[in-house]
């Protein structure tokens, strides 16, 4: 004879003198179904709560008078993927190449501006659409999300820029990306811009009664408070008070645990899109940042 599941997920009234037990057993089904279910979340679903691409580039460096170029880059999958490269301005004096890595909405457009300020400092720039973002082939996954950065860094050295040469700059959810880069190559600088600890803490905090789901689904995903007791390099964080997606607490709190160099933090307002507002802010730290890293093996003075 068959087991009756349904019996023991959902079980008939208790009967008198059996409570206890009927209790346990529904309980029990309970914590069946909600193990099931977040089983088939965190298989099918979780790349999808995580990943919002747009494939329209509204938005290029060109919107702003830069000319770049458009590159494609191959991902150990075999997968092409789009990227922009912004050289440095003519007669620009620093050798110093920013990798940018965008957040988990839209695509590298929303980068634009960014681009804009970091080749007003002289400095060469590239960025990446991830897989599935904008016209690069494939779906995005925190795995797929790692190989395109490490594509990336990979064209940025065969192609005139040297590893020690290199400045790490992730917005929200590249703060993670920028992290494990920074981890396994040390650059010269990281900045990290509206970022957070670990993707799992961000709905947590919004929905503290639903914190070990979240854990459990998102795991470690984009851990960049972890990594950063690996990490050696200058450090710049950038966030607001202000900021509605990620909590402004995440980027305190990743600022106080780095002691491994030299930091700063610079507090904008506005919220989590709100670039433009805090430009002048942000142009001064990253003008701060450059001052006191030295090129030569990514260590500060």
């Amino acid at each position: 004879m068959g087991v009756n599941y349904r019996k023991f997920i959902w079980p008939p009234k208790a009967r008198p003198g059996r409570r206890l037990s009927w209790a346990f057993k529904r309980l029990a089904g309970l914590l069946i179904v909600f193990g099931l279910l977040s089983a088939v979340i965190t298989l099918f679903f979780t790349d999808r709560l995580i990943f919002h691409p747009l494939a329209e580039v509204w938005e290029t460096p060109a919107n702003y008078g830069l000319k770049y170029e458009e590159i494609e880059l191959q991902s150990p999958e075999g997968l092409i993927l789009k990227a922009w490269d912004l050289p440095a301005p003519p007669g620009a004096v620093s050798p110093r190449t920013v990798l940018l890595f965008q957040g988990n909405s839209g695509n590298m457009a929303m980068m634009s501006s960014r681009l804009f300020l970091l080749h007003s400092l002289g400095l060469r720039a590239l960025t990446v659409d991830y897989p599935g973002y904008g016209a690069s082939q494939g779906r995005p996954s925190e795995t797929r999300v790692y190989q395109a950065a490490e594509a990336l860094r990979q064209w940025a050295l065969s192609h005139g820029s040297r590893p020690e040469d290199l400045i790490l700059y992730g917005y929200s959810l590249g703060g993670g990306v920028a992290s494990y880069l920074a981890e396994r190559h040390p650059p010269a600088a990281l900045i990290l811009d509206s970022t957070f600890t670990r993707l799992s803490e961000v709905p947590a905090d919004a929905l503290p009664w639903l914190a070990p789901y979240f854990r459990l689904a998102l795991g470690d995903a984009f851990d960049s408070r972890s990594r950063l007791a690996e990490i050696r390099c200058p450090l710049l964080i950038l966030h607001s008070p202000g900021d509605e997606v990620v909590p402004f607490a995440l980027g305190e709190e990743l600022f106080q645990a780095y002691r491994n160099n030299y930091k700063d933090l610079a507090v904008g307002r506005g919220g989590h899109v709100d670039f433009l507002l805090n430009k002048d802010l942000y142009r001064a730290g990253i003008q701060r940042l450059l001052a006191v890293s030295a090129p030569a093996g990514g260590q500060g003075h």
